[in-house]
């Protein structure tokens, strides 16, 4: 079964979509739908670490075009920090939701031990 949450796309149809899909352990999938304006928001807010970039920000800013077929995030440890990590006050108010629902996502994936993949349609 799949449970599709398309509250961050409503108004975009026909523009950019980023898809956020967790698959659960019993099959079942849940798909978050966003148009990549809030998602390039929120990812130009990530920093550089001394070393560069890791993490999501990595493969954003130096793999493209990374997303040309769906992608599995690595290690949610990393992305789930530097989502957690962005300073909020610039964010417009569906922009903070928008990451809220990221972060809750990835706890609880990394929680049960599931995977999310990233696509872009």
């Amino acid at each position: 079964m799949e449970i599709v949450n398309s509250k961050y796309y409503e108004g975009y149809e026909g523009e950019g979509e980023m898809q956020f899909i967790r698959h659960f352990s019993n099959g079942d999938k849940f798909i978050l739908r966003i148009w990549d304006g809030y998602f390039d928001q929120i990812m130009g807010l990530i920093e550089p670490e001394e070393s560069g970039w890791t993490g999501l920000a990595y493969y954003y800013n130096v793999e493209e075009p990374w997303w040309e077929e769906p992608w599995r995030i690595p290690d949610i440890d990393i992305v789930l920090e530097q989502l957690q990590n962005i300073k909020t006050d610039s964010l417009n108010e569906d922009t903070n939701e928008l990451l809220k629902e990221i972060c809750n996502m990835l706890l609880s994936s990394k929680e049960f031990n599931e995977d999310v993949w990233i696509a872009d349609e």
